[in-house]
């Protein structure tokens, strides 16, 4: 989106963005806060958490490196709805609110990237709600692999990502033990692979096959 702009306004967002390193677990926002900035991974991986104390705990979405986030709060004036959390070593870029909504009122360019990332949001969420009436693990967890994949909203990521098999079964809504069995089923049909910590898809194109396959099979 950088390269969208005039050069003033580059300038402008370089002399004011900041950076910020966190450590596996850390909380980059905290649901309730000021959202002050809008949040890009430079390197590393973000997890954006809902519910609390007193509710289960939703994981809506993983952020890898390349990526931005936040865009929909920084927005809205109303306190964050959601915790984001650094997973493993991570390095957060910033740009401030009152940046942010410049760039909105003075870049048409800038908004048009903008509008794009919340229209890939929304599918993003819908495509979620469709997943969470499918009881086939394989099929939720591809989807929810693939779905890190997005061209639109997480153009960089990269084929080995950084999700452990628990929070990977937290975003395909489903519990440990049935993502661990989808995850054994897809290696088996050679389209991942694991390592500590991590898992490396092998072949999107069939990764794709498979989350659009019928739920039924």
């Amino acid at each position: 989106w950088m390269q969208v702009l005039s050069t003033d306004a580059q300038e402008r967002v370089i002399a004011e963005a900041f950076d910020v390193c966190h450590k596996d677990g850390d909380a980059v926002a905290r649901r309730g806060e000021p959202v002050c900035s809008w949040v890009g991974v430079a390197e590393g991986f973000l997890k954006v958490v809902g519910g609390g104390a007193s509710r289960r705990t939703v994981l809506y979405s993983s952020v890898p490196a390349g990526s931005w986030m936040g865009e929909g709060s920084v927005i809205k004036d109303q306190p964050r709805q959601y915790d984001v959390l650094a997973v493993g070593d991570t390095r957060t870029v910033h740009i401030s609110r009152a940046t942010f909504r410049w760039l909105m009122d003075t870049s048409f360019e800038f908004n048009h990237f903008i509008i794009s990332h919340l229209g890939e949001r929304l599918a993003q969420f819908m495509a979620m709600v469709e997943t969470d009436r499918i009881e086939n693990p394989k099929v939720r967890v591809a989807r929810a692999l693939c779905g890190l994949f997005n061209p639109v909203i997480y153009p960089h990521t990269e084929s080995l990502l950084r999700i452990s098999q628990q929070e990977l079964g937290e975003l395909a809504g489903t519990s440990r033990q049935r993502a661990n069995a989808a995850v054994s089923d897809l290696k088996r049909a050679g389209v991942l692979r694991c390592q500590y910590g991590a898992i490396v898809v092998v072949d999107l194109a069939a990764l794709k096959l498979i989350a659009s396959s019928d739920p039924a099979e």
